[in-house]
């Protein structure tokens, strides 16, 4: 016969999840546990477009970690934003040269480590990839004062790829940036 474990359901309380400040503390999900120490690591998966009620931003994915327990509530804080695989190649057609970019950034506040792609209709030539990937550089250099609040709006809402789009831009024709997961580094 089966042991009857101690505790159980019974014992365990729902904690509700609560985003971040930036994205105006909303309830983003519930957790249970029965101990709220239990709480603190997990991750909650949820699209920009549930937070803003904007379908338009659906495939925009946030990762918010538990690191702080208050009552019933659960606090986050941001852990990744990342743009699925299948978006990403509905951009990349035939004849589109792809360069892509992997860096940390140092901000303020945090180190976030970014991927971005640069796409062009035109053939580019490793001389134009490399003055590429120098601007970027010197576009993320410039980045360092902001916060990781500030940082995030601009790469969640183009702000970040409109800046990079006009550096490129003199360097070779492309068509599209996109930043397509960023992640803090702890």
């Amino acid at each position: 016969m089966a042991k009857k474990k101690a505790g159980g359901w019974k014992e365990k309380k729902i904690y509700t999840v609560l985003a971040p400040e930036n994205f105006e503390r909303q309830e983003i999900g519930t957790s249970i546990a029965d101990e709220p120490g239990k709480l603190m690591g997990r991750t909650v998966n949820v699209t920009l477009g549930e937070l803003m009620s904007d379908r338009s931003k659906n495939y925009l994915n946030m990762i918010f970690e538990i690191f702080e327990v208050k009552g019933d509530k659960a606090g986050t804080r941001f852990k990744k934003f990342y743009i699925p695989t299948g978006y990403l190649r509905s951009k990349v057609r035939k004849k589109t040269k792809k360069i892509d970019y992997k860096g940390a950034v140092v901000l303020a506040d945090e180190k976030v480590q970014l991927r971005l792609m640069v796409l062009s209709r035109y053939k580019v030539s490793e001389i134009q990839r490399s003055d590429i990937k120098k601007l970027l550089k010197e576009v993320f250099d410039e980045c360092a004062k902001d916060s990781l609040d500030n940082f995030l709006h601009k790469v969640l809402f183009g702000k970040l790829g409109t800046e990079v789009y006009k550096k490129v831009k003199v360097v070779c024709p492309i068509m599209r940036v996109e930043a397509y997961q960023v992640e803090v580094i702890r």
